[in-house]
């Protein structure tokens, strides 16, 4: 690796304090490093500032901060297919289940990665094309989900798997998403947690005004349509990954599926999904132990 990007939530000083260090060990071994603006600007070294779009181009991008941090990482990233490394320098209520080391371990896992001892896993994204009268108004791809969403009011979404219908389902809002982002908003709207693993797209209503329904999991290659009801009369986003978005209409059409763009992140065979499913969300533990 010749040169390398690095992204950070310069709200954390652990997060500035771990990337001058990193940048030191990454000079030691003749390695470029470029940051994006706000982390240029907080280390005091402007040359050495790249529009955070151009980072992705790097052989290498490095997040620090929480799974936020790293889901803005992959924005620029996925599109080239450049692997990330993410380090945890989260709060309390950050659960970081995409990042792979944390500050204290940081330098180490630089040395490793630049002699080769790691491996790249990869995860599957979704995208979501915005069709309105026919005509393709927005395109996104996101690694958690894309979440259909109205201000105040309920909605009537008209969903079709592989040119059958399924429902027309009432209710506050709808996440598609991926096996990586089943244990975000997917889990806190009560779908299923999902091993990265596995290829399927995640359907789960937001509050949803009946007892019957439950998310569904369809095949990767199942092409999903969502249409929003002439009924549906309120401020309506279409976000991505929680951070950008559109605003959409009633009678406009969303069709998911799987993404050309993958998510390619480090591993330095530390903790798994399941052990992160134990450790960070403390499945099955009882109240007071």
């Amino acid at each position: 690796m010749q040169s390398i990007g690095m992204v950070a939530n310069t709200q954390r000083e652990a997060a500035v304090h771990c990337a001058r260090l990193m940048r030191e060990t990454l000079a030691r071994h003749g390695v470029r490093v470029r940051f994006a603006p706000l982390l240029a600007e907080a280390l005091g070294l402007p040359d050495e500032r790249a529009e955070e779009v151009s980072l992705g181009e790097e052989d290498l991008v490095i997040a620090l901060g929480g799974d936020g941090t790293l889901l803005s990482a992959n924005r620029v990233a996925s599109p080239h297919g450049t692997p990330i490394l993410g380090v945890h320098v989260g709060g309390p209520a950050s659960f970081g289940f995409l990042t792979e080391t944390i500050p204290g371990g940081a330098c180490e896992a630089l040395e490793a990665i630049l002699e080769g001892r790691y491996r790249i896993e990869e995860r599957l994204m979704v995208r979501g094309d915005v069709l309105r009268n026919g005509v393709l108004v927005g395109q996104f791809h996101g690694l958690n989900e894309l979440v259909i969403r109205a201000q105040t009011r309920m909605l009537k979404m008209r969903v079709t798997v592989r040119d059958t219908y399924i429902a027309t389902y009432a209710a506050d809002g709808i996440i598609v998403a991926t096996p990586t982002g089943s244990t975000a908003y997917n889990l806190a709207a009560g779908g299923p947690l999902v091993h990265p693993s596995v290829q399927t797209i995640l359907i789960t209503p937001i509050c949803p005004h009946t007892l019957n329904v439950r998310s569904l999991l369809t095949g990767v290659d199942d092409p999903v349509l969502i249409e929003l009801t002439e009924e549906s009369r309120d401020l309506i986003q279409l976000t991505v990954d929680g951070q950008i978005g559109m605003r959409i209409e009633p009678g406009d059409q969303i069709l998911f599926q799987r993404s050309e763009h993958r998510g390619r992140f480090i591993s330095l065979d530390g903790a798994g999904f399941y052990q992160k499913v134990q450790t960070r969300l403390r499945l099955g533990e009882r109240f007071g132990q």
